[in-house]
């Protein structure tokens, strides 16, 4: 999830957990130690592209890898705080919530986190809403910061802390049975068109739990639909990728290779271009895909043939930003969600 609905989170959690002792300050540790799992983020930016594939949303998103932070944490945040009497182990308990709190919506998403690392490398995704929804955040963007503004032994501010966090769960347990819903609309539709599909997956389009978008897996590529909750009546305008796996069949023993196929779940596409291979991760497809202009697709990656000894590479491509077109493929999201 998006950073504002972390720490957010995070400063709800805190005030359940330590604010009628400490006040604002448990706000605020909740609302920072809710980031720490994403240090990966500027950690994998110091790697290289091959390195940060995998560590993205790895060790630091583990159950391992909180358990054993949030002590730290609770000893740091009672030395800092020695006067307010808490004691490490509330802190550490309150601050472990906190960290919990992060992998929990991040496994919500799609782009999977690697919970039990590092005895299982399995990536848990359950893909029902968007990495950015503003309807999960509003109700903790209208409680959390009012809070703050309240004495702390006011009974209000743990009504508004429930409810921020209680709204939202409800929110997040609704997009389960949206997706569930939506999955059976997919499956429906591909079947009905005579798509062989091996796997089915689906996921929302960004800012949003009404545009869904469906992928199916065939024996030689796949094939792309998209559904809104508003439409009259299943997809049936299918459009598809082959996969061309042949292209990495001389890349096979390659650890990037596998890297991309894994952190993919096998969703993917390889293109060929003025000499160059070209690994796209078609669980998020194109930019706006449902749109079919020539946008690039949202993660692409260059593969850099080995070379003086030296084993293949990837370069993570980046999106170009056009705010003025960016802003009109907004508008017409939103009438695409709208069922128009």
């Amino acid at each position: 999830m998006d950073t504002l609905s972390h720490a957010l989170l995070g400063g709800a959690i805190g005030q359940l957990g330590l604010g009628r002792k400490v006040g604002n300050r448990a706000v605020a540790w909740g609302a920072a130690v809710a980031l720490l799992p994403d240090i990966d983020v500027p950690l994998g930016a110091l790697m290289g592209d091959a390195a940060a594939l995998t560590f993205h949303r790895g060790i630091t998103h583990s159950l391992l890898f909180v358990t054993l932070i949030a002590p730290l944490l609770g000893w740091l945040a009672d030395r800092v705080h020695h006067q307010a009497g808490v004691g490490w182990k509330p802190w550490a308990f309150m601050l472990w919530l906190v960290l919990l709190s992060h992998l929990a919506i991040d496994a919500f998403t799609s782009y999977g986190i690697q919970l039990l690392l590092p005895f299982s490398e399995r990536a848990y995704a359950i893909a029902s809403i968007s990495v950015i929804d503003p309807l999960y955040t509003l109700p903790l963007l209208l409680t959390v910061p009012a809070l703050v503004w309240l004495h702390r032994d006011r009974r209000a501010r743990r009504v508004l802390a429930w409810a921020g966090i209680g709204i939202s769960s409800l929110y997040l347990a609704a997009t389960l049975v949206n997706k569930w819903q939506v999955q059976q609309v997919f499956e429906q539709a591909f079947e009905a068109e005579g798509v062989e599909a091996q796997r089915v997956f689906v996921k929302p389009t960004f800012f949003n739990n009404v545009l869904w978008r469906g992928i199916a897996e065939t024996e030689t590529g796949y094939q792309v639909a998209f559904h809104s909750r508003l439409d009259e009546a299943p997809p049936d305008d299918f459009v598809y990728f082959p996969r061309n796996a042949h292209y990495l069949i001389p890349y096979m023993g390659e650890s990037v290779i596998r890297d991309l196929l894994k952190v993919s779940d096998g969703y993917y596409q390889v293109v060929e271009d003025g000499g160059a291979l070209y690994f796209r991760d078609l669980r998020y497809g194109q930019a706006f895909e449902w749109l079919r202009d020539e946008r690039p697709h949202v993660f692409t990656y260059r593969i850099i043939p080995p070379s003086d000894g030296e084993p293949a590479d990837i370069e993570t491509l980046s999106l170009s930003v056009d705010r003025e077109r960016d802003r009109e493929t907004f508008r017409e999201l939103i009438d695409r969600a709208s069922g128009r």
